[in-house]
């Protein structure tokens, strides 16, 4: 009877700890996707990710442009920018991700 118990406690203490990481990792979390055009970033966030700010900043840490993200998924396009490495910083509830382009 012991054992049934404390297996029974185990398996729900197991299964509360999965559901709880995995929901708070998946939450923040941007995905980035190769874009069909040349020379745009696109990326796709989750429903939570909505609200967001989005800055995209030059090698020499100019702010370049601003957005808010209203959908989950946004594209930036850098046709009329000039080649060189960019930032993209999307920022939330004091979590920040951030990632790079390379314009060539």
């Amino acid at each position: 009877m012991k054992v049934s118990i404390a297996i029974a406690f185990s398996l729900s203490l197991f299964t509360t700890s999965v559901v709880v990481f995995a929901t708070s990792a998946s939450e923040n979390s941007v995905h980035v996707f190769n874009a069909r055009q040349k020379n745009a970033f696109v990326f796709k966030g989750n429903k939570s990710s909505q609200g967001a700010k989005v800055e995209v900043f030059a090698a020499n840490g100019e702010c370049i442009t601003r957005h808010r993200l209203t959908k989950r998924k946004m594209v930036i396009s850098f046709l009329d920018k000039k080649p060189g490495t960019y930032t993209i910083a999307v920022t939330k509830h004091g979590h920040r991700e951030e990632f790079k382009y390379i314009r060539n």
